[in-house]
């Protein structure tokens, strides 16, 4: 639960000094979620092969190995023996880890700043 308390403390510094830069007013929340993801998918890329992957960013991790496992299912050739070859590169290990993590952290922004945006208004 510390991670998750992590990224949410980031994206709300990000959506804070947006915030007082008056800039992006109804959408400080989905633009400090959305760096929060790129911050954690990075670091995830980075840090991969080595397992404290999932330490710094284990929503995205599995979303991420969801998304590689389906791909390699649905559109590769599960089959082969070099399967990880037979998807395209953005959805290969490590890099699935990074476009995960946009999504969902923007996922979970885009959702808060929904609720926030029609409570205020």
């Amino acid at each position: 639960m510390s991670l998750i308390a992590v990224h949410a403390l980031f994206a709300w510094g990000i959506a804070r000094l947006l915030r007082r830069l008056h800039t992006c007013s109804r959408a400080e929340i989905l633009v400090g979620c959305l760096c929060s993801g790129l911050v954690a998918g990075f670091l995830a890329v980075l840090i991969w092969p080595a397992d404290s992957v999932v330490l710094v960013n284990l929503p995205g991790v599995l979303l991420g190995d969801l998304i590689y496992n389906s791909s390699i299912r649905l559109i590769g050739d599960p089959s082969s023996p070099q399967a990880h070859f037979t998807i395209p590169w953005f959805l290969r290990v490590p890099q699935v880890h990074l476009l995960a993590s946009i999504l969902l952290w923007g996922l979970v922004g885009g959702v808060l700043q929904l609720v926030v945006n029609r409570r205020n208004h």
